[in-house]
């Protein structure tokens, strides 16, 4: 997928515009920079006091994440994050929200009679890159489960590979439902701030591990909010509207889609150039480094905190940029202090 082009580099603090990749690169350098020093005071124990890690002051009295062990007589996990599987697990016991229905699901999926959980979403053909690329991963692989591929090979480890965003040489480790989406962010050099690329990366790639195996498990998986609208469910509608964070506005877009007053070409840039977690610390403290290696993990603090709805925001561009959207999500003015 090639880079959409029209893209506004930001300015420097001298008002000259340049390269927005330079730009986006500049920001790794910084971001990588800053993990290697937590990786540092990992590695060599620094004594902080109570904010020891730099990871207390994020917690109450009662919370603790589980200290890194690097104990010689325990292997290195593969995926970092089994070592937080049993620490509060963000897993919602909900109730499948949509009941069984007998309706043609499309090319992807056409089977009927559904129970909420595996009831597939209803796309229609691609109408932009994006899709091409969101249906195409997913049709091969339901292809390769067709063909009688473990699950576990299908959709790899329950969290995505956040090392390839602040490294993308390292994408050729990561597993391909990582690697898609880790390229998929590259093209959009707006979207430069590490919280949301986390959290952007943490919301498709759950979306699209319940997609290629719609089980309750994944489904559960999902944050509330993301679970698909029944509109989603029934009416054909562009794939990159599954993956926007706002349900309101899944449900709008859906309903009203046209490429007049909705083309993904016009709507990407303001969105990522204003979409916001809020997050109140740290950028790098969205991310745990281990002693062991250079794998990264999500701090899960900062999923919780992905999590919740309320912290999701875009700001005033968009919104006059879409002004029949306005009421579908928060927006956030200058002086907004919320988290």
């Amino acid at each position: 997928m090639a880079t959409p082009a029209s893209i506004p580099a930001p300015a420097t603090n001298g008002g000259q515009w340049h390269d927005p990749r330079a730009y986006a690169q500049a920001q790794q350098r910084t971001q990588t920079q800053q993990l290697n020093q937590q990786k540092y005071d990992l590695e060599h124990n620094l004594d902080m006091g109570p904010e020891r890690l730099g990871l207390d002051f994020l917690l109450d009295g009662h919370q603790r994440i589980n200290k890194i062990s690097n104990g010689a007589s325990e292997p290195a996990p593969s995926n970092f994050q089994q070592m937080f599987r049993d620490h509060e697990s963000p897993m919602h016991n909900r109730s499948s929200s949509v009941t069984s229905s007998n309706y043609n699901g499309g090319e992807l999926m056409g089977h009927s009679g559904h129970s909420g959980h595996s009831a597939p979403i209803r796309n229609s053909p691609p109408t932009c890159p994006l899709d091409s690329l969101l249906l195409d991963f997913l049709t091969e692989r339901q292809q390769q489960a067709a063909d009688g591929v473990a699950t576990p090979r299908l959709v790899g480890p329950a969290y995505p590979s956040v090392s390839s965003l602040l490294n993308p040489s390292r994408g050729i480790q990561s597993h391909p439902l990582s690697k898609v989406f880790t390229d998929i962010l590259g093209t959009f050099p707006d979207l430069s701030t590490l919280p949301e690329k986390v959290a952007v990366l943490y919301i498709m790639f759950l979306i699209m591990r319940w997609q290629i195996s719609p089980t309750q498990e994944n489904y559960d998986r999902l944050p509330d909010w993301m679970a698909p609208r029944p509109s989603q469910l029934f009416t054909p509608h562009p794939a990159w509207i599954d993956h926007l964070p706002f349900p309101k506005m899944r449900d709008r877009l859906v309903r009203e889609y046209n490429p007049r007053d909705y083309l993904f070409d016009n709507f990407f840039i303001p969105f990522t150039a204003t979409l916001s977690v809020n997050w109140p610390y740290e950028p790098t403290d969205c991310l745990l480094s281990s002693p062991e290696n250079d794998d990264l993990m999500i701090n899960p603090v900062f999923e919780r905190h992905l999590r919740r709805l309320d912290n999701w925001s875009l700001g005033p561009v968009f919104a006059k940029s879409f002004p029949g959207l306005a009421d579908t999500f928060r927006v956030k003015i200058d002086g907004d202090r919320r988290a």
